[in-house]
This record gives C-alpha cells, sequence and structure tokens, in this order.
C-alpha cells in the first residue's frame, strides 16, 4: 500500500513541478534595476537543412541592481505579450541609461549562464526609490489556475465517488445473489419437509376419519 500511495504521488508531483516551471518562466516578473546601457549584438546561426549562415542582430539591455550587480536582459519581439516595438525599448533604455536612472523592468524567462540565456524584457518604465510592484496580473492568473484545478479536483473527487458506489451497490446486489443461491436450496428442503408432514397428517387424519 505504501508503495502504491508512493508512486501516486510521484505521478503527481512531476506534472506538477513541471507546470510550476513553466509558470515560472512564462509569467512575467518586475525588477527594479539602474539602466547602464544597451548593446547590440550580431549572432550568426546556422540552418543544418538548407546548410546556410544566417545573421540576426540581438538587442541586449545592461542593468545593474541597486546594490551593484549586474542584470542582462535581451529585448526580441515576442507575440505572446503583444510585444512588437523592441527598438522603441532600446532607445527608453539608452536614454535612461544616460542618467543612470532607476527603472522597472517587466520581463519572462531565466538567466542561465551556462547556456549564456538571458530574460526577455517586455516592458520597462522610471520608477522611484522604495518602488514597489505587486504582481496583480499574476495573482489573477494563479487564481484562475487554481480555480480550474479546484473544479477539476470536484469533478474528478465526483467521478471517483460514484465508482465507489457503483461498486459498492454491484458488490450488495452479487452477496444478494449468492445468500439466495445458498437460501434456495434450503427453502426447498423445507418445503418438501413441510409437504411431507402435510400428507402424513392429511393421511392420520383420513385413517382416522374412516375408523369413526
Amino acid at each position: 500500500m505504501k508503495t502504491l500511495l508512493t508512486v501516486r504521488n510521484i505521478l503527481f508531483a512531476i506534472p506538477l513541478i513541471i507546470l510550476l516551471a513553466a509558470l515560472h518562466y512564462a509569467l512575467p516578473q518586475v525588477d527594479v534595476v539602474r539602466a547602464v546601457g544597451v548593446e547590440i549584438k550580431r549572432i550568426d546561426a546556422t540552418d543544418p537543412d538548407a546548410g546556410q549562415t544566417t545573421t540576426r542582430d540581438v538587442y541586449q539591455l545592461q542593468m545593474e541592481t541597486p546594490d551593484g550587480s549586474p542584470r542582462v536582459y535581451r529585448n526580441e519581439d515576442n507575440m505572446l505579450y503583444f510585444k512588437f516595438d523592441s527598438a522603441n525599448l532600446q532607445a527608453q533604455i539608452q536614454s535612461a541609461a544616460a542618467d543612470k536612472q532607476l527603472v522597472a523592468v517587466r520581463h519572462y524567462g531565466w538567466r542561465l549562464t551556462l547556456f549564456s540565456a538571458f530574460p526577455n524584457a517586455v516592458k520597462a518604465w522610471p520608477v522611484e526609490e522604495g518602488y514597489r510592484h505587486i504582481p496583480i496580473f499574476n495573482t489573477l492568473v494563479l487564481l484562475a489556475i487554481a480555480a480550474i484545478f479546484f473544479l477539476l479536483y470536484r469533478r474528478a473527487t465526483k467521478a471517483m465517488d460514484s465508482a465507489r458506489q457503483l461498486v459498492e451497490t454491484r458488490r450488495l446486489e452479487r452477496e444478494a445473489e449468492a445468500a439466495k443461491a445458498v437460501q434456495a436450496p434450503i427453502d426447498r428442503a423445507n418445503e418438501a419437509k413441510k409437504k411431507e408432514e402435510d400428507e402424513i397428517s392429511a393421511f392420520i387424519n383420513d385413517g382416522n376419519d374412516k375408523k369413526s
């Protein structure tokens, strides 16, 4: 039983971890950083099928946290976030970097140094010292996902209860049929015995009537 519970917990935990990782990657986050500069990197990519090399420009935003730690964001368009103004964002950060202005950067993705991966900046706006961002959008998304999971859980629970009730009903029916099958020979034997007793009693009574 413990093994079954462990396997069930593992099977439940794996998709949950994947979902949490996907949400952590995809949901926007906001960092309060100081604009330092911008950079345009030219990257060569080779198409293995066509055997051709293509070149594209990758915008990067150079930032630093208030305590001086470096932060780098890539600046690319993204249809999911309706971002089509990467060049404008590049110019905005370049202007803010002249005075090392404090800005809030909305971004998604992870910084993976091993793979030279950077989070993608979606939007930036100037803020004052002590600015605190309230993640309203993320809260609404998480509440919606929690509501969906709650409804699915309730439906699954009802389905499992109905299945258990059906199994219990069938078990009771089988037990009733088995008990009936056991009781049937007993009832037939009792009926035969009663019939025999009635016949004997009738015979005795009939004999007494003739003597009289």
